[in-house]
């Protein structure tokens, strides 16, 4: 192929690199972009299979709407029809202690008289608006929690928490970097407490729902293929931009512009943006951007691995197996992170009458079982299961993913680490963005997307 001159080179056509590409478009009127991708589909971690009445997805299970950017991707591209809410019974959230499934309450009434935490938890969380002020730097998740609502919360909701959403270490990962809003509502408010009650007169004032069926402050949405309908959906709005199955094997500039050499060719660009895996972004800038490199291969990532396990039977487990899922605590050592009911979340998800589980393994607190064979992850999550439920029943069709960089882990630091990075890119003419910097959802993705074709835009104004 010969070379391509381009105004914009996005590198990666994960969400990320689909949505910037979009919103190019979209919000600046900017189509001279090409989207470079190494592999052969498009979406990265987003990808969904149909496969016997089953939406089997690999990646991410949906996104909540608690932010406007993914909705409006959605809507702006003609996907309003398609956006699937989760259902009614996925409110019902679990968190496994002591052997046994006990529900996440959802008031303070129902904290007061829940199992969930030992007595002398509970009153220590309710002491929350009298702990003491956070102190100078960086504050890790569980001395966070620890400092706030005590020990035994931090060991169990919190740890929780931070399983669910980053497959993490509490005791390692920044407040400030993975919960950017709870680490504000301290700052602002000086209390957690104060802040919500804050809040809740606010959406009180402004008579909005403050929280859905998936959690606070938002409804978990999918869409009606799955979640890789949008990513599908924009890769083919881009058509011929969009580059698969080309690598790009060097980032090098040359008098203000860029060249960017692939297996396939070579790309000359004003303007990069680089939508990849923390450590791959650092190899290609090397040549061009040497100081950004320590601060994000500083970056790591953990394993995961997840199993999809489908029963023909609702009873199969010989009790009801209903509402979202449940998280693992650290301290149960169950050999699993959590699972999720997809069939009770989406029930469109699977066949009526049968069960679909999605369980995942590995992560920062056993990185090893992302590491098992076949059989073993499978026999992994049925001894957990058995124990859980009592029960070990053979599943009728099992979907297995791996995914080797699973989920970036924002360690404490992480933030400064992504100034330096940041700064010494835009400082000549390239843009980072996606999971290794801002937020790992969905929506932070799409998020971090949109203010990256802002500042693309704003370099290219006349």
């Amino acid at each position: 192929m010969s070379d391509t001159r381009t105004r914009i080179a996005i590198i990666g056509a994960g969400i990320t690199g689909l949505a910037a590409a979009e919103w190019l478009a979209l919000d600046h009127g900017i189509d001279d972009v090409v989207v470079l991708e190494a592999s052969d589909r498009p979406g990265g971690k987003i990808r969904t299979d149909l496969e016997a009445g089953h939406t089997v997805e690999w990646g991410p299970q949906g996104f909540l709407d608690n932010a406007p950017d993914t909705l409006e991707l959605a809507k702006e591209t003609g996907l309003s029809e398609a956006l699937v809410p989760a259902g009614n019974a996925s409110a019902d959230r679990f968190i496994l202690r002591g052997g046994r499934l006990r529900a996440v309450p959802t008031s303070p009434v129902a904290f007061a008289t829940s199992g969930l935490l030992p007595l002398t938890g509970r009153l220590r969380v309710f002491g929350e608006p009298f702990a003491r002020r956070r102190p100078e730097g960086d504050e890790t998740v569980f001395d966070f929690a620890r400092r706030r609502i005590g020990r035994q919360a931090a060991e169990i909701l919190v740890d929780s928490m931070v399983t669910g959403v980053f497959a993490g270490d509490s005791t390692q990962l920044s407040l400030a970097a993975t919960f950017p809003k709870m680490h504000a509502m301290e700052s602002e408010h000086g209390s957690l407490t104060r802040a919500l009650i804050s809040k809740m007169r606010e959406a009180r004032r402004s008579d909005r729902k403050s929280a859905g069926p998936s959690g606070p402050g938002g409804t978990l949405h999918t869409f009606a293929e799955g979640m890789e309908q949008l990513p599908r959906h924009l890769a083919e709005r881009l058509g011929d931009r969009l580059r698969l199955s080309n690598r790009t094997l060097r980032l090098t500039r040359d008098a203000g512009a860029f060249r960017i050499e692939t297996e396939d060719g070579g790309v000359n660009a004003d303007h990069v943006l680089l939508t990849l895996p923390a450590a791959a972004a650092a190899s290609l800038l090397d040549e061009t951007t040497p100081d950004a490199g320590p601060a994000l291969r500083a970056t790591p990532t953990v394993p995961i691995a997840v199993v999809m396990a489908s029963y023909d039977q609702a009873n199969a487990f010989g009790r009801a197996v209903d509402g979202f899922g449940f998280l693992v605590p650290k301290a149960e050592r169950a050999g699993i992170l959590g699972t999720l009911f997809c069939h009770s979340i989406f029930p469109g998800q699977a066949p009526d009458g049968s069960l679909f589980l999605r369980t995942m393994l590995g992560g920062a607190r056993e990185p090893r079982q992302a590491e098992l064979d076949d059989d073993g992850l499978v026999q992994a999550v049925r001894a957990a299961h058995s124990r859980i439920y009592g029960r070990d029943p053979d599943p009728n069709r099992v979907w297995i993913a791996r995914w080797e960089e699973g989920i970036s882990q924002y360690t404490v630091g992480h933030l400064d680490r992504v100034a330096t990075a940041e700064g010494a890119a835009r400082a000549v003419g390239i843009e980072l963005a996606g999971s290794p910097y801002r937020g790992v959802s969905v929506n932070d993705c799409i998020r971090q997307a949109r203010a990256a074709a802002q500042r693309l835009a704003q370099r290219h104004a006349p």
